[in-house]
Order: structure tokens, then C-alpha cells, then sequence
């Protein structure tokens, strides 16, 4: 079995055509301006969304481990003192049994993270191939990073390509390059992030490691690559930042470069997380910002576009 957090129909931006997309669980990075927080761990994840919540206590009433409670606050408004009830939930007494969710009529409450068969994913895949062989898709692993649950994502994968479906990844890069060697016969795409080529910067920020992330994607053959960066601002969102990791690219014959401009609309999840996002207040960045890297992509034989 296989953990996934997510299954995407009509994704029209994690590769050609249309495509059904399967998030899998579990990130080795820690990069804080990550829009699906919910994948970077393993283990299922509790959310809970207080503009959907009304504090009519269903959830409370069923939870067998005291995890969830409503406590009162006062809060001054004006000097009036008004009482407000808040939704708390104790995670260390929680064990993830669901039993919240089924409960909330307001889907205020989400697990992410579920065990599913291999058939099982392959069985809700195939229901789109009609849409697949019609626009040229077919189906993306992502994540987190799909290599984490390394032998459930080969065997999915190999059933997947003797389907005959166009199978594309969403990947890291941050893992060993026997892991890669065995899956690439299997893989027709490769969206390949590379957020930094300064190895501190990179390693401080996200955890990954340049020189493992640098081997594999020289490993990989330029027709099944696309070069991925997420431009954050404060992080490589520079002039040179930006120009360095085209000229990166050109290195490594990459032809074709996603930049993707930051955007905060991983906040709310942080948020349900119970967690500061870092990046909250910072504004979604302008395509347009971008654009003037376009021709300097041309000018090394390298097609830039802008998003996904």
C-alpha cells in the first residue's frame, strides 16, 4: 500500500495534456514557503479550518482520546470584555482514527493521508484515459517526493507504463542515484526542481543536498527533462539568483526551464496546521516580473516559460 494525500483530476499544469495528478506523502526537505505542508510527513496529518467550524462540539462528542475540546477566551473589545470560544485541538493525545472527520457536517475537519492498493490508484486513474489519449496526458506522481515511499511508487509506476499511459514526476532530486537508475526507464518526464545553486543557501533553507540533487539530474536524458524554479522572494528571486540558475541549465543542456513565481496560497494550510507560515504576507508575484528572462533563456538555446 501506498500513503497519498491527494488525487487530482483535469491537472492541465504538471505536464502535457490533460492528466490526473497523485500526490504521495513524505518530503526529505523542509522548504518553508511549500504550498502542501500536509505532505511532508508520513504520517497522516489533522487539519482544521476555522472558517468552516460553528463549535457544535460533534467532534468532541466523538473522540475517544480527549484530543478536541472547545475552551473560552476573553477578549477585549473596547474595554467591553466579550467571552469567545476557541477549537483545540491536543495533538499529542491524538491518534488519527478519523473519527472527527466522519463527524463534522461542515468539513471543517480534514486527515490527510491515506493508505490506498496500488490497483486501487491505477482503477481511479484509468477511469480518465479517454481525456488522456484525446489531449496527449497521462498521469504525474508528486509529493512531497515520490521517491520517499521508493518501492509502492516503482511498483505503481510499472503498472502505470505497461497501461501505456505518458507517466510524468514531480521531483526533488534529493536522493540516492541507484533509486533514480531504476526508476527512469519508467518515467517519460522529469519536472526537476532546482531552487538553488548556492549549496549553504540551499542547504539551510530546504535541507537538500547540491551535490546529490546536481548528480541526478546529469543523469537524466535532456528529451525526459524540464527544470523547475520556484522564484521566492528574499530566496533567489535576484537578478542574479535567477540568471545564475539559467546559466546552471545551459550547463547541463537543459532546454526547457519552468519559472514558477511564488505565490501564498499555501498559507490557509499552514494555517489548519496549526502552524506560522513564513510566508504570509508576503504578495503573490507578478508573472510579468519574469518575463525578461525570456530572452536571456533564448539566448543559450533554452526555452523559458513562465509557471507551469
Amino acid at each position: 500500500m501506498i500513503n497519498v494525500f491527494n488525487i487530482e483530476k483535469f491537472a492541465i499544469h504538471d505536464g502535457p495534456g490533460i492528466r490526473t495528478t497523485v500526490f504521495l506523502k513524505g518530503c526529505p526537505l523542509h522548504c518553508p514557503w511549500c504550498s502542501n505542508p500536509e505532505s511532508l510527513s508520513l504520517k497522516p496529518v489533522f487539519m482544521h479550518d476555522e472558517r468552516k467550524c460553528t463549535l457544535c462540539g460533534r467532534c468532541m462528542e466523538k473522540c475517544e482520546s480527549n484530543a478536541i475540546s472547545i475552551s473560552s477566551s476573553i477578549e477585549n473589545y473596547e474595554r467591553n470584555n466579550k467571552t469567545k470560544e476557541l477549537f483545540v485541538h491536543d495533538t499529542d493525545k491524538c491518534i488519527l482514527c478519523g473519527k472527527c472527520e466522519k463527524a463534522c457536517l461542515n468539513k471543517a475537519i480534514s486527515i490527510y493521508g491515506k493508505y490506498m492498493e496500488i490497483e486501487e490508484i491505477v482503477d481511479e486513474v484509468m477511469k480518465d484515459i479517454d481525456y488522456y489519449e484525446s489531449s496527449g496526458g497521462g498521469v504525474t506522481i508528486s509529493g512531497g517526493e515520490p521517491f520517499i515511499q521508493f518501492d509502492e511508487f516503482m511498483e505503481l509506476i510499472k503498472i502505470l507504463k505497461k497501461k501505456g499511459l505518458h507517466v510524468a514526476v514531480e521531483t526533488t532530486g534529493n536522493y540516492s542515484k541507484e533509486k533514480l537508475k531504476k526508476a527512469e526507464p519508467y518515467i517519460d518526464l522529469f519536472l526537476f526542481d532546482i531552487k538553488h545553486i548556492d549549496e549553504e543557501k540551499l542547504k539551510s533553507f530546504t535541507g537538500a543536498d547540491k551535490n546529490t540533487v546536481v548528480a541526478n539530474l546529469k543523469e537524466i536524458p535532456v528529451e525526459k527533462l524540464i527544470m523547475r524554479v520556484p522564484v521566492i522572494p528574499g530566496f533567489n528571486s535576484s537578478e542574479k539568483d535567477i540568471k545564475d540558475i539559467i546559466e546552471f541549465g545551459h550547463k547541463n543542456n537543459v532546454k526547457i526551464i519552468n519559472l514558477l513565481p511564488f505565490h501564498p496560497f499555501g498559507t490557509i494550510k499552514w494555517q489548519q496546521m496549526g502552524k506560522v507560515y513564513q510566508y504570509e504576507n508576503i504578495p503573490i508575484m507578478n508573472k510579468s516580473e519574469l518575463e525578461k528572462y525570456k530572452e536571456y533563456g533564448k539566448s543559450m538555446g533554452i526555452d523559458i516559460k513562465i509557471g507551469g
